[in-house]
């Protein structure tokens, strides 16, 4: 005999929390996988849109990519502006030969 199919759930399954994809993100930067890091940051910024430590790993992952032009207009609009944003905009305006706007970045 055939085992019965289970009855369907009616109530949806409720999104994974922050730290379970927080910890999802680590794996992935871990294992090299940028591109799935970029999409598991997006999931997070949709939760929580200033997160600091998402918007930092998005950028990262980003760069590491090599999808420098996301990199700067990730940058360029976020929330907020970050301590360190500054070396990452002069990197990745280096990256695409702009070296003046890079310096500028960096004096600021």
């Amino acid at each position: 005999m055939a085992p019965k199919p289970k009855p369907a759930s009616s109530q949806p399954t409720p999104p994974p929390s922050v730290e379970d994809l927080f910890t999802t993100l680590n794996k992935h930067i871990n294992a090299s996988a940028f591109q799935n890091a970029v999409k598991l940051s997006d999931q997070i910024l949709a939760i929580s849109s200033s997160d600091e430590d998402a918007i930092r790993c998005k950028i990262v992952a980003l760069i590491k990519d090599d999808r420098i032009d996301e990199a700067l207009s990730a940058i360029r609009s976020s929330p907020k502006s970050l301590d360190d944003f500054g070396f990452l905009k002069a990197y990745c305006l280096y990256r695409q030969n702009k070296l003046d706007e890079a310096l500028d970045a960096l004096k600021g």
